[in-house]
């Protein structure tokens, strides 16, 4: 993901805390894993930790060409201040670069799924009763736009082959997997294989359990939607007074210089709000 030579940076600069930090990040290797980054743990971590520091830096030395230029005090307390904004800024950037995996993974995740729900309809359909698992499996390779589901799909039927277990296949799949819905069809197909359940009814029941849960995530959608245009309409607010502001600095200096000083402390503390509303 990142360069070698960057690579080289930041393991010497940052591969010691990365180190230290790792035992606090424990699910990091397993979602770098399933989102199929080339990376070990101690090398992303040193990666967004140095990308991060490096970024707070810039903008530490940013800032402070923006004062000189608006002739605006620069002493030891706005200098601390700089600092803390700063790296306020590359502490979200670290955030959002920790998360990314993640984000990958959740994408995966949804695709995943919604592959899943779209070929059920397809199996609901078909009203086959002589279906088994094979034909489940073979069939969602030749569902239009099945990419995640094809590729599962077509490697468990080569893993089956070569151990001749297909329970003991999808037992491992379901162990691996990074999707609950998938992780609960499988089991549900084992069900099948071991005569406790029959595919119709397991179909029927995945269809039935995925409605639910999609009425849920809608609701959920919904008052997140609310609250982040609320916030957003504010952070609308502060940026059209930085802006406006800067307008009457030669007439009312002090009173700009002290509405800088609270934007620049309320900014940082709401974008960490939204981020910790957009990672819920």
């Amino acid at each position: 993901m990142f360069g070698k030579q960057f690579t080289k940076l930041s393991l010497f600069f940052f591969g010691g805390i990365a180190k230290l930090l790792l035992p606090r990040f424990r699910d990091l290797p397993k979602t770098l894993t399933f989102a199929n980054i080339n990376e070990d743990a101690h090398t992303y971590l040193s990666n967004i930790l140095f990308l991060s520091f490096f970024f707070g830096l810039v903008l530490i030395f940013l800032m402070i060409f923006v004062m000189l230029k608006l002739n605006i005090l620069f002493n030891i307390f706005s200098f601390i201040l700089l600092i803390v904004i700063s790296f306020t800024f590359a502490g979200l950037l670290f955030l959002v670069l920790y998360n990314y995996p993640k984000y990958v993974v959740l994408s995966n995740k949804k695709q995943m799924e919604g592959e899943l729900e779209a070929s059920m309809r397809h199996l609901s359909a078909l009203q086959d009763p002589n279906l088994g698992v094979k034909d489940v499996l073979l069939l969602l390779q030749e569902i239009d736009n099945n990419k995640l589901l094809t590729a599962e799909s077509k490697k468990i039927l080569a893993m089956a082959d070569l151990n001749k277990n297909l329970v003991e296949t999808l037992n491992y799949v379901c162990d691996t997997t990074y999707s609950e819905q998938e992780h609960n069809f499988f089991l549900r197909l084992i069900d099948v294989l071991e005569g406790k359940a029959k595919l119709e009814k397991v179909i029927n029941d995945y269809m039935t359990s995925t409605e639910q849960i999609t009425k849920e995530k809608e609701e959920q959608k919904k008052s997140r939607i609310t609250l982040l245009f609320e916030i957003n309409i504010f952070l609308f607010f502060l940026v059209f007074i930085l802006i406006f502001s800067i307008f009457l600095i030669p007439v009312y200096q002090t009173t700009i210089k002290n509405i800088l000083f609270v934007i620049s402390i309320v900014f940082p503390i709401m974008e960490l709000i939204l981020i910790f509303i957009l990672n819920k």
